[in-house]
């Protein structure tokens, strides 16, 4: 009975003394390259589409946008200086929706007035408190998930923002 108490006691003394581990630092978050040297137009890739493109990418008017062809579809980006809160208003009806752990609002619209008629998907992605990544992606008649297109851009467009 001493030999176990003895070794009670020195297994609680050796418990005292240890130090706990402590938990490993968190990675530090990606950090948003500087959207002033970014070429829009290579952060989408042929790679990226299932078809090649029928138009090279074109630059836009704004910095940091450009719209790619392919076939019947078209995609563009533009990279906004708003809130969230503020860009979701671009998307009726829309939902919630992580992008690349970034908060997201997203939706579908279909234009059946037009002729032809499209379908619009657009994702709102916050890229910082005040700056959202908008991807728009229309189809042209809509006959499949526009919307599908949409988010999978957004999240590569979002990868290489923060690669």
């Amino acid at each position: 009975m001493n030999t176990r108490l003895g070794a009670v006691a020195l297994l609680v003394a050796l418990t005292a003394c240890s130090t706990p581990t402590p938990p490993p630092a968190p990675a530090p978050a990606p950090k948003l390259r500087d959207l002033a040297t970014v070429d829009a137009c290579t952060l989408l890739v042929e790679s990226d589409f299932a078809k090649p493109f029928t138009k090279a990418p074109e630059p836009l008017n704004e910095p940091a946008t450009c719209r790619w062809t392919i076939e019947s579809q078209s995609v563009w980006m533009s990279v906004e200086n708003e809130s969230l809160d503020q860009a979701k208003v671009r998307v009726r009806d829309g939902s919630e929706l992580t992008v690349e752990g970034h908060k997201a609002w997203w939706g579908v619209t279909h234009d059946r007035s037009s002729v032809p008629q499209t379908s619009l998907g657009v994702v709102v992605t916050e890229l910082a408190a005040d700056r959202v990544l908008v991807l728009t992606a229309e189809r042209t008649p809509p006959n499949y998930d526009i919307g599908m297109v949409a988010r999978t851009r957004s999240v590569a467009v979002v990868q290489r923002l923060f690669s």
